[in-house]
């Protein structure tokens, strides 16, 4: 099943008498272009037919089906758990306060819930989920656990999961080792819009054997708040990093939005593209053309006609996020690519593509471009990539290498630290040595003029004559040739200058 406008593949199980018609598996739209391996066990006990019934979706949409085989007993094990047949030995754990159910079809309560199971997109297909009710209280829990596997087996885990409704919990994984340690390997919470959604986790290091537990979180006394799982699996490649896409293997949590809002879908290609001179003819991540990337198929639909691209639900963050992607718009009748966010309020408006946050029109030449838009938004949110087609087949359009990650898209930059602290320790070291230096020649200046007023009045009474070893005494200013403290001869003392004539000992005595 693989095109732009790929119809549905249906199969029937219609019993003789009465005739009754019932579905027990389909798909619709586009799933890639490979051979993709389908298992249905069939339990019924009366004479029946089974029926393969394709419908035509359009020009670009061929179905093939090869090697059917019908065989007594069930279908062979897989590492796939799609709950098909039974709970696949998982089991419910007892310490919790619900227990999750196995279930097909629409849940009881309303604007809540699938209404089909994931494996077979049908009413019969089974899938697990949590009931929500007025009853709920919040923080109550129910916990389901794998069987145990073994320390080597896997390195991530992927599953699927549908939040619909307005008083959606938390779902969370984790890994469990045997002796009951357990981490956190995925959480989501809150309404993700009516759909299933992709998740997937890598599987921490570990020395002995595991379990995988899905636990559901209520919010709240709510009947809009069933949550369910399915199609569980461990794989041994290693998951991508989360926000990340390179196409490689998967559309990781990338998918085309289906229904009748658009006309195509976004195909993964590899190689140079079928119409001639548009599109790349590498990919961005190996620059081969074995590389994988995401088209739009020119050639199909009319001018106009557009293809939704839908990303995972992303929580708003303080710092914002930065999705950086590569783009391939090559041919001379491009159309028009754009990015938005969305969310479940637009959602629920009616609005299928939010609000517009990068445009780009027309041939940008035969080369990969980079692009990085950043996005800061209150609530949870989705990106939504809209080609709009241009005027003939030559137009296609690509992306590649997509990446959403928390805080800006450019590093922010350096900040020296500052010399505020070292300027201040310095002004201050400098104003307090001038302070000092001013309170000194304060003090200098009137001890001078107190000294030297007394000593003038001394030589006006007595005209006695001043020792020339005299020193300044700091203390009382006494003229008495000794100086309180440690007596030094190049100290803090001065030789008075004495206006009356020198006289020597000899001219005294004479």
């Amino acid at each position: 099943m693989f095109g732009a406008t790929v119809g549905s593949l249906r199969m029937f199980l219609q019993t003789v008498d009465p005739l009754r018609k019932t579905m027990v598996w389909q798909k619709s739209g586009n799933q890639g272009d490979e051979w993709l391996l389908v298992h249905s066990h069939v339990t019924l006990q009366e004479v029946h037919q089974v029926i393969l019934e394709a419908t035509v979706g359009g020009e670009a949409g061929d179905i093939a089906i090869d090697d059917i085989s019908l065989v007594n007993g069930p279908c062979p094990a897989s590492d796939l758990c799609d709950f098909e047949e039974g709970s696949c030995n998982w089991q419910q754990q007892t310490t919790d306060d619900s227990d999750w159910l196995r279930h097909s079809g629409y849940t009881p309560n309303p604007n809540t819930g699938p209404d089909s199971d994931h494996t077979t997109n049908t009413p019969a297909g089974f899938y697990y989920y949590l009931p929500s009710s007025s009853a709920d209280q919040a923080g109550q829990k129910a916990a389901m656990s794998s069987p145990l596997y073994p320390a080597g087996k896997g390195s991530c885990v992927q599953l699927w999961y549908h939040m619909y409704g307005e008083g959606m919990g938390t779902l969370n994984v984790y890994q469990q080792s045997e002796d009951g340690k357990e981490a956190l390997i995925f959480s989501q919470t809150g309404d993700q819009g009516r759909l299933w959604r992709f998740a997937q986790a890598s599987l921490l290091p570990r020395v002995q054997p595991f379990r995988i537990v899905v636990e559901g979180v209520k919010a709240g006394p709510t009947q809009e708040g069933d949550m369910a799982f399915d199609d569980v699996q461990l794989t041994d490649a290693q998951c991508p990093p989360f926000g990340f896409c390179d196409f490689e293997s998967t559309m990781c949590s990338w998918s085309n939005l289906g229904g009748e809002v658009d006309q195509e879908d976004w195909l993964r290609g590899t190689g140079a593209s079928p119409n001639p001179n548009t599109g790349p003819s590498v990919d961005h991540t190996t620059g081969s053309p074995h590389g994988h990337y995401v088209y739009v198929d020119s050639s199909v639909g009319e001018w106009g006609d557009t293809s939704y691209l839908i990303s995972d639900v992303f929580q708003p963050s303080t710092r914002g996020h930065c999705v950086t992607f590569w783009y391939h718009m090559y041919g001379n009748h491009v159309g028009t690519l754009k990015l938005y966010i969305n969310d479940r309020k637009m959602h629920a408006g009616g609005s299928e593509d939010g609000l517009l946050k990068w445009i780009e029109t027309g041939n940008n030449g035969d080369e990969w471009q980079e692009a990085s838009v950043y996005v800061k938004h209150e609530e949870a949110f989705w990106f939504v990539f809209v080609y709009q087609r241009g005027m003939n087949a030559a137009g296609d359009v690509a992306l590649d290498d997509i990446s959403i990650q928390p805080g800006s898209c450019y590093p922010e930059p350096t900040v020296e630290p500052s010399d505020d602290h070292d300027a201040l320790t310095v002004g201050l070291g400098v104003g307090l040595t001038l302070l000092a230096g001013v309170v000194i020649f304060i003090i200098l200046f009137m001890l001078n003029r107190k000294c030297s007023s007394k000593m003038n009045q001394q030589s006006l009474v007595n005209n006695d004559v001043i020792d020339q070893n005299a020193v300044f005494d700091l203390y009382d200013c006494k003229i008495d040739g000794t100086q309180h403290g440690t007596e030094s001869d190049s100290s803090f003392a001065n030789e008075l200058y004495n206006p009356s004539p020198q006289v020597t000992e000899d001219s005294s005595t004479a």
